[in-house]
């Protein structure tokens, strides 16, 4: 289908609610706008310098993404987007035309498209984007199957926490070469806000060293953090995974500020490793505070493919942006992707590191009940969809752990990190109890932020050891591991006293963790790679992958470390693969 230019433009006449996303409403059907044996200039680079991506699947449509490089764009210069069955694009399925005023300095030259309502379900697309007779590389798209339909197979590739400056994407070449993912979800930390702040990188790679526009170590406004996405998006093994699969994307901290918060009280973000907090020359200013919250925003639109709402009148975060958002994949799986920074509430035992957010030492106001990671609203939303869904899964695209990570100590069990779930006992302990009195089945969680290999069941009580208590188990959790950033020990280890090292240490041990945390299958902290999974109307499978972030080759081995299958029929997850390291 074509999209006439009068029609075109009247749309955008009438105004469009997200600038970031052009929609379409109806066109007639014309020739093609480029012609078949058109000789179109190869040099795509030069003009898709970042190349494009597609994101956020329905029945009929994805959300296509580019960015022109502002060294090629052209006053009155239009962009073409062609959606077809071949890469040769001969059978045609969308074309259209983006005007020229959509393509500006303001949104700093990148373009989403929504074609929701003009593809067909569950099918595989090619695209590409042509500027100045010039074409993008070809990438790949995919719909989703139609809402409720049967469908017995689906796979998910898993990423998160992707630090550019700690190593290589050989994950994102493996998730790029398996042609048997559907999907890609994202968990967060697409990009990190840091740039050479010690506390968070050793920074050994030098090929990978990043220079903010500001000069500083941090993000400090929308140019430093479009500088950094702008770096991400560069590196090829990431636009190759890019091009050939279409992604969902949520946030996590690293996207705004480290262990970022709401501060309910001043209305404000808490960011409280970022300098506007802790430098006396910001003076904790919650106005700069809340102005870095919406550049970080802003600039995660105009670099990520997603459909999300937005209301451009609004200078308050949580208006401005609604990130969290449903993904119905048939009757097989419904998608619920939440955002666990924006409406979280501060960290219960403090703003400090070492007994305060890790390991939090004669606190116990990780039990309060005004602690809430989610917010009301969207944990009565993520609770009425679950509960209200007939697919045969219902998952979670969470950020930080849900299920409770504690340390042996002199004087009992204590969590080893209340920037997660642990940090919000109560509200966990009250999804938990709503899905298991609505007796919800074949619940699963995907998380991310830990740098950590994690295969989970999850209870109502974790207390209760019993593995026979089959109503105290509903449902189970997979963390994927990090693409390339440090594990859990190097990531909260910096600020961990010295003389509290070795302990912490031997406490994260996939043997020490287990026997605290018995409801923990896998733990593994030391690696960096992947994920997948896989779901049939019988079971779900996890499967784990090894990825040498060390290594700058895409053609690596990569090792399955454990595979674990979840039975719709019982609550345990049972081994099929396990690699010992």
């Amino acid at each position: 289908m074509s999209i006439d230019r009068r029609t075109f433009l009247s749309f955008l006449a009438a105004g469009v609610a997200t600038p970031y996303v052009v929609t379409f409403t109806s066109g007639d059907a014309q020739a093609g706008l480029v012609s078949p044996d058109a000789s179109l200039n190869l040099d795509s680079e030069r003009v898709f310098s970042l190349s494009v991506s597609s994101g956020d699947p329905t029945p009929t449509g994805v959300v296509l993404w580019t960015r022109v490089d502002p060294s090629a764009w052209r006053p009155g210069q239009a962009l073409i987007v062609q959606v077809a069955h071949d890469p040769d694009f001969i059978q045609l399925e969308f074309e259209s035309i983006v005007e020229s005023q959509n393509i500006r300095p303001e949104r700093d030259y990148c373009v989403s498209i929504d074609v929701d309502g003009y593809l067909q379900p569950n099918i595989r697309y090619y695209y590409r984007f042509i500027y100045d007779n010039t074409v993008s590389r070809t990438a790949r798209c995919r719909t989703a199957p139609p809402y409720g339909a049967e469908i017995d197979h689906l796979k998910l590739g898993l990423l998160t926490c992707q630090d550019y400056t700690n190593g290589y994407y050989g994950a994102l070449a493996q998730i790029a070469r398996d042609d048997s993912i559907d999907f890609v979800i994202h968990l967060g930390d697409f990009i990190y806000e840091t740039a050479g702040d010690p506390r968070f990188q050793s920074l050994p790679f030098e090929d990978r060293l990043i220079v903010l526009p500001s000069d500083g170590l941090v993000a400090l406004d929308l140019e430093d953090y479009r500088h950094l996405y702008k770096t991400y998006r560069s590196d090829p093994l990431l636009q190759q995974a890019m091009e050939q699969h279409t992604f969902i994307i949520t946030r996590d901290d690293h996207e705004t500020a480290n262990d970022a918060y709401w501060d309910y009280e001043r209305d404000t973000l808490g960011a409280p490793d970022h300098p506007y907090t802790l430098d006396p020359a910001f003076g904790n200013d919650p106005a700069r505070l809340n102005q870095l919250m919406l550049d970080s925003q802003q600039a995660w639109l105009e670099y990520i493919p997603a459909r999300v709402e937005v209301d451009w009148s609004s200078t308050d975060p949580h208006r401005f942006l609604k990130y969290y958002r449903r993904v119905q994949l048939g009757n097989l799986v419904d998608l619920f992707m939440l955002d666990g920074r924006t409406y979280r509430t501060p960290h219960p035992c403090g703003e400090g590191d070492f007994f305060e957010r890790y390991v939090p030492y004669g606190c116990s106001n990780w039990k309060s009940d005004q602690q809430s990671l989610l917010g009301l609203d969207q944990r009565d939303w993520v609770l009425n969809g679950v509960i209200g869904s007939t697919a045969r899964w219902k998952l979670l695209g969470n950020q930080t752990y849900m299920g409770s990570l504690g340390v042996q100590l002199a004087n009992g069990k204590m969590p080893i990190n209340v920037d997660a779930w642990d940090g919000f006992d109560y509200e966990r302990n009250l999804i938990n109890n709503e899905i298991a009195a609505n007796k919800v089945e074949n619940f699963v969680v995907v998380t991310g932020d830990l740098h950590t290999y994690i295969a989970s069941h999850i209870k109502k009580d974790y207390d209760n050891r019993s593995i026979f208590n089959f109503n105290n188990f509903i449902g189970v959790e997979f963390m994927t591991p990090s693409v390339t950033s440090a594990g859990l020990f190097d990531m909260i280890g910096a600020s961990t006293p010295e003389g509290e090292q070795q302990l912490l240490a031997q406490a994260v041990t996939n043997t020490a963790v287990r026997l605290t945390n018995p409801h923990i299958r896998y733990f593994n902290t030391t690696q960096n790679g992947y994920s997948t999974i896989e779901f049939s109307n019988k079971h779900c499978d996890w499967k784990a992958y090894i990825v040498d972030k060390n290594v700058n080759d895409g053609d690596q081995a990569v090792k399955l470390i454990r595979h674990y299958r979840k039975y719709t029929t019982f609550p345990w997850l049972v081994t099929q693969a396990a690699l010992i390291y």
